[in-house]
């Protein structure tokens, strides 16, 4: 079966499988009352009108006085639009829609921009975004001033699409292309769902991840491309429950568990679940990072299983001294990362070290599982030795194929 074929297999199934709230959210969706932007002043094709505020005059119509499930919309054409809230909560009947269907394009002055995000959803229960649309974060025209990878005390440039304390979501059938900074951010958000998705912007572009999930719990993102500038998918502290399948990833460094550990008060990470997901050409494929850090904290329950690597540099990584400027230096963190399972995972990787599993001195890692892992080396040096690499990591079983052979 081809690519394209279990692609639109894995939506279809997705369908039938969704939980109640989100089927239901789906059917009450079903004939909602209409706000079209354009009547609230929205103009399309128009280099210098800002429709921010024709879109949030919509959306509060729509969210604060529709006695029905309410849609905004916004039709096809090309709609230049500065930071843009859409809040709750709704007093409408759930489920609130938007409805892109055209081209939103971000505004390019970073001084326009006083808190790091571009469209942001706020405290609302029972969202759907669809509609076959674009959100174009014109990310190339800031890039150049984003030095956070140098600079500790960098100011962030903004996301594209912001979600806090939202519940019981469905985003599908959208493009974001070109972020200034992450494509998706998920903060303190429940229940969230996500497919159809094409996530784009240059392999160069800095900190442009796919999405970064936060403080949230129960997330499942599916049957989605994701090609950027840096992780695919991030899973950042104080996540739980997150389930991941079916995403081509490529460019960019992977589907990582952290960076963890970074700030004093990072809350633990658990019950992370990655499974039948592709890596083009990335850096990195199934990554879990911490940084050497002062404060305690534990990532478990992780299952990276049944994945494809083609030509990736860094195929399995746990990095327990991410960030630090010093070659190989042992990792003192006070991070704890146990019952990590990597199953089933083929294909090829440039490097010659394929498998890196390097933990801490001081809180080695518990309950690793490598079953299954057949890599071949398909880069260009040559009389290199293809191997594992491993510290701290007692009581890792192997099991299966394994090759590279295991570190023991």
């Amino acid at each position: 079966m081809g690519t394209k074929a279990i692609f639109f297999l894995c939506i279809t199934c997705l369908f039938c499988g969704l939980a109640y709230p989100h089927r239901q959210l789906l059917q009450d969706a079903a004939a909602p009352t209409i706000f079209d932007v354009t009547t609230f002043g929205a103009l399309s094709n128009n280099d210098t009108f800002d429709n921010a505020q024709p879109f949030m005059q919509a959306w509060i119509q729509a969210c604060k006085n529709s006695t029905t499930p309410a849609k905004v919309l916004i039709p096809n054409g090309v709609f230049l639009t500065g930071p843009t809230v859409f809040g709750g909560p709704c007093t409408s009947p759930k489920p609130i829609i938007l409805e892109v269907v055209g081209t939103i394009k971000a505004t390019t002055d970073p001084s326009e921009y006083v808190s790091p995000e571009w469209v942001a959803f706020e405290d609302i229960d029972g969202l759907v975004v669809t509609g076959n649309g674009t959100f174009d974060g014109q990310g190339s025209s800031v890039w150049q001033y984003n030095d956070c990878r140098t600079n500790p005390n960098c100011v962030n440039l903004p996301s594209s699409l912001q979600f806090s304390r939202v519940n019981n979501t469905i985003v599908k059938d959208i493009t974001s292309l070109n972020s200034k900074q992450f494509h998706y951010h998920l903060h303190k958000c429940y229940n969230f769902s996500a497919w159809n998705l094409n996530i784009t912007a240059p392999k160069n572009s800095p900190n442009t991840d796919g999405m970064h999930v936060g403080s949230s719990d129960e997330v499942n993102v599916t049957s989605s491309v994701i090609g950027t500038g840096d992780d695919c998918i991030s899973i950042g502290q104080g996540t739980t429950n997150v389930y991941i399948s079916n995403i081509t990833c490529g460019p960019g460094h992977g589907i990582s568990v952290g960076s963890l550990g970074k700030r004093p008060l990072d809350k633990s990470v658990s019950g992370i679940s990655v499974k039948n997901c592709t890596f083009i050409g990335t850096t990195n494929g199934a990554r879990i990072k911490t940084y050497i850090g002062k404060s305690p904290g534990e990532a478990k329950g992780i299952v990276y299983e049944g994945l494809i690597m083609d030509n990736v540099q860094n195929p399995i990584v746990i990095d327990q001294s991410y960030g630090s400027k010093k070659v190989r230096q042992a990792s003192v963190s006070l991070w704890k990362i146990s019952d990590v399972h990597f199953r089933g995972i083929k294909g090829t990787t440039v490097s010659n070290v394929a498998l890196s599993l390097q933990c801490s001195v001081v809180n080695p890692c518990q309950g690793v599982e490598v079953a299954d892992v057949d890599l071949s080396f398909s880069g260009t040096q040559r009389n290199t030795t293809f191997v594992s690499s491993c510290a701290n990591t007692p009581n890792a079983t192997f099991t299966g194929t394994i090759n590279p052979p295991p570190c023991l």
